[in-house]
């Protein structure tokens, strides 16, 4: 029998309208306005009216991802598909604690608006950004990058393709010399800051309190953490985790070795775009993964005996 994980994208996945048909569902939509209302903010407005430029906020993004990805795995269980496990890529990892029901959906939210708020005053949007370095390895990428300043590894995606974070000026020198050392395509993303790298300390420190005051329960299936691409065990470590998550690289290639490894064959991407599904032909040849993005794609999904 197939066993299935959920993954779940990080920021950068938002388009504008995405959330549209999901807040058709009646049960869908009562979600989102308990959760803007335990957050303090307008989660149907962001789902349906908010464009491009507004998503792109950390303090927009977020959230909105996160309740898209959490109101897809709504709809993906009252259909009869569970999770056998699941991990999510940076913000995404709290929408798989939440759907494993680690913590709640209104705290989820709340949590994670938070979290925007403290990496949006940590570095203030044109400051810092991140670029995707597609090609060549992460070894690679450290030897041409020696010597550049004010510059970090984010994400390891996959072994061709990592992501580095960093000042303005900073990025500018690494992608000549990325460029320069055979990289096939060297992209900025959609991102407002430089996550996932040592600017974004202070954020984590700030984020702690908020942290703490959750009250972690076990989560019902295994998520693979990013910072040790291992699934959580005691509850009470998550908050410590992901507090480091915000400063350290995403270890996602390891991550998804270790869901295959936990005997997952099936993966869906809960999530508007089809960021984590792209990268499953090089991290899991064998695998079937599949991105879901709406209600009509849940509803096309074959059901698992």
């Amino acid at each position: 029998m197939a066993k299935i994980a959920f993954l779940f994208p990080g920021q950068g996945s938002q388009q504008a309208g995405m959330g549209a048909e999901l807040l058709q569902d009646a049960e869908v939509a009562a979600l989102a306005a308990r959760c803007s209302e335990a957050a303090g903010i307008d989660l149907g407005r962001l789902l349906t009216e908010a464009d491009e430029e507004e998503l792109k906020l950390t303090t927009n993004a977020q959230p909105a991802l996160l309740f898209v990805g959490v109101g897809l795995a709504l709809l993906a269980k009252r259909r009869g598909i569970q999770a056998g496990a699941g991990a999510g890529h940076s913000v995404g990892e709290y929408t798989a604690l939440c759907v494993a029901g680690a913590i709640s959906p209104e705290e989820a939210v709340t949590t994670v608006v938070e979290r925007g708020r403290a990496m949006a005053e940590a570095a203030p949007p044109g400051t810092s950004s991140m670029i995707a370095v597609l090609g060549i390895s992460a070894k690679e990428i450290d030897t041409a990058l020696i010597g550049v300043h004010d510059v970090w590894p984010a994400n390891f995606n996959t072994p061709t393709q990592t992501v580095i974070g960093g000042t303005m000026a900073g990025l500018e020198r690494a992608t000549e010399r990325l460029q320069q050392a055979g990289a096939k395509r060297v992209l900025p993303l959609n991102v407002a800051a430089a996550f996932h790298t040592p600017l974004m300390e202070p954020a984590g420190d700030v984020l702690r309190s908020r942290l703490d005051m959750v009250e972690w329960r076990a989560p019902q299936f295994p998520v693979v953490a990013n910072l040790t691409a291992e699934p959580y065990e005691d509850p009470s470590a998550i908050g410590v985790a992901l507090q480091r998550q915000l400063s350290s690289p995403v270890r996602w290639a390891d991550g998804v070795h270790r869901l295959v490894e936990l005997g997952c064959d099936t993966f869906y991407e809960l999530g508007p775009r089809r960021a984590l599904s792209g990268m499953m032909r090089e991290l899991a040849p064998g695998a079937t993964a599949s991105p879901i993005s709406s209600p009509a794609a849940i509803a096309d999904l074959p059901l698992v005996q």
